[in-house]
């Protein structure tokens, strides 16, 4: 069978343009960094970046749980340094009260307006928010953990828990009641009984000192047990980390090229057209004399 002209030059022109859409798709491939242009590219691959974007995006939001969390809990650490600083100023004033005794009016009215004061700054203390939250109104949907006369304005029912990873979560509500104790016996009911019994003279005002010590010493445990929740963070947001970068990893292999291997085969396509298109040329050169044969 005789092969024409014609049939060598459409099996030349469907052969160079194959390799043009080839090199094309290798050229989008480099400019946009990724192998998979369409599912039909790598149905395979598109399956694993799909479920890889998938573990990312439930990655993320564990991290930014565990941002929020450390926030809060941060919040409430350093409310409760501030508020032992204010326990314990209160405990040297009320050590002075007792040293000078019933009968100096003039120095008890200075301590009761002194401490007066410190449960003033306490109750601000005790009402900082994070995120318009009240750290410490428990699961209140509330402004406000207390009201301006000492009282609990908080929810002390339920907790508060944050989903840190797929089998933990961590607890970020605190109650005022069991911070700082509840009716008659919270430091802010405590300290306003202070205050009375200075301005009326009680000679027996020492004795409130080991209230101010079990009223401190409950906000030294809960600090504690919120320096735990804390450190628990720091280590699940480690370990959240290493597995947001495994996950990167995977997706990066499912949808990255590999630009070495790609600018390769770009290189050896485009040098298959160039041969090709001489080729071609050499090969169909029709002239009158070719016709007349």
């Amino acid at each position: 069978m005789r092969i024409t002209h014609r049939a060598i030059a459409e099996r030349s022109s469907q052969n160079m343009q194959t390799n043009l859409a080839a090199m094309a798709k290798l050229q989008d491939q480099i400019s946009s960094g990724r192998a998979i242009g369409r599912p039909s590219d790598s149905p395979s691959g598109t399956s694993t970046a799909m479920r890889s974007r998938a573990e990312l995006t439930t990655n993320e939001r564990y991290s930014a749980n565990i941002s929020s969390a450390t926030t809060t809990l941060n919040a409430a650490d350093s409310a409760l340094g501030a508020m032992g600083d204010l326990v314990r100023r209160a405990r040297d004033l009320v050590t002075q009260g007792a040293n000078a005794g019933a009968n100096n009016a003039v120095n008890n009215a200075a301590l009761a307006t002194e401490i007066a004061g410190i449960r003033e700054s306490m109750l601000a203390v005790a009402n900082r928010t994070v995120g318009g939250v009240p750290v410490f109104g428990g699961t209140t949907a509330g402004a406000a953990a207390y009201r301006a006369d000492g009282a609990y304005a908080g929810q002390s029912l339920g907790q508060q828990q944050v989903r840190v990873s797929a089998s933990e979560t961590v607890q970020t509500s605190l109650d005022g009641p069991s911070v700082f104790g509840e009716g008659a016996g919270d430091v802010f009911a405590l300290l306003g009984t202070i205050v009375a019994e200075l301005q009326a003279g009680s000679a027996t005002i020492g004795s409130r000192l080991a209230d101010l010590d079990t009223a401190a010493q409950r906000m030294t445990t809960v600090r504690a047990e919120i320096g735990v929740r804390t450190q628990r963070l720091e280590q699940v947001a480690s370990i959240n980390a290493g597995q947001a970068l495994s996950i990167k990893a995977q997706l990066s292999g499912a949808e990255d090229i590999d630009q070495a291997k790609t600018y390769l085969e770009l290189t050896v396509r485009d040098t298959a057209y160039k041969a090709a298109l001489q080729t071609a040329a050499s090969t169909i050169q029709l002239s009158l004399v070719d016709y007349l044969r």
